[in-house]
């Protein structure tokens, strides 16, 4: 009964565990993309016989550490230009071709069984935007009390971009300022456009410089993350001080003040000259 149980447990404990497969589910087509195997020797495993790489059903890669030795097979539409790989983890960074394709990490253990375990993920080549967002809707100037409304829209790709609005550098997170990232359907390539729109009240803002400034940026979640923005200034009205408004009201009535004191001063001239005539 032991010898069966030890068996068994043997049976179950033979093979290397992959304990994390990165892979980026969108990839710039401009870069090369970084794909991350990490794998761990369970207790009574035999040591490490290879990791490779799969593109689909087609090797790309592979580390044969006791022979010291990694090899790359470029014959698959991928090329892979670097590899770092030990007893723990195998990366390795690869251009691949554009599409969805299954990448998949293989690890296998020395004989007698030579188990193996492996994982697999999806990366796709993103389609990036050929032009920055574009801001519409700007007023020439907005007045102070009141509100504008303005909209970015993002140029088409894939995935579609997330559109985020920032007001004076810091991001405007509230639903009531910012709507929705809305998405269009797919055109003919099956790529989307994507648009939001900003409330903004420029009573909300402290600023002294007589406008707020506006970015819009979209993001297209590859690894590392494509980013275009665009930025415009909404310009606003100034609104007169309590002070000032009352100084000026001041000034604008010293000179009829000025004039009534002058009039009661002559008047009062004239009739004490009158009078002094009189009793003379």
């Amino acid at each position: 009964m032991l010898l069966i149980i030890l068996s068994v447990f043997i049976a179950h404990s033979v093979s290397h565990t992959i304990t994390l497969l990165d892979v980026p589910r969108w990839t710039d087509p401009k870069k090369e993309a970084e794909l991350r195997c990490q794998y761990a020797r369970q207790p009574l495993d035999p040591p490490l016989h290879s990791v490779k790489w799969y593109k689909d059903t087609h090797e790309i890669f592979r580390y044969t550490p006791q022979e010291l030795e990694t090899r790359a097979f470029n014959s698959s539409g991928v090329i892979v230009t670097n590899d770092s790989c030990n007893p723990e983890e195998c990366v390795i960074t690869a251009r691949p071709e554009r599409g969805t394709s299954k990448f998949t990490c293989e690890v296998s253990s020395e004989g007698p069984r030579f188990a193996v375990d492996r994982q697999s993920a999806n990366m796709t080549v993103a389609v990036l935007p050929e032009y920055d967002p574009l801001i519409t809707g700007l007023p020439t100037m907005v007045q102070a009390g009141e509100q504008a409304v303005v909209n970015c829209t993002s140029d088409y790709s894939l995935p579609a971009a997330t559109i985020d609005w920032f007001v004076d550098s810091e991001p405007q997170e509230d639903p009531l300022i910012t709507s929705e990232n809305h998405v269009s359907g797919a055109d003919g390539d099956g790529l989307s456009a994507s648009w939001r729109t900003l409330h903004v009240y420029p009573d909300d803002y402290p600023t002294q410089r007589g406008y707020l400034a506006l970015m819009c940026r979209a993001t297209v979640p590859t690894r590392p993350p494509n980013v275009r923005s665009m930025s415009v200034r909404l310009y606003v009205a100034s609104r007169p001080h309590i002070s000032t408004y009352m100084f000026s009201k001041n000034n604008a009535l010293l000179p009829s003040s000025s004039v009534k004191t002058f009039t009661q001063y002559t008047w009062t001239l004239l009739v004490t000259v009158q009078v002094s005539i009189f009793v003379t």
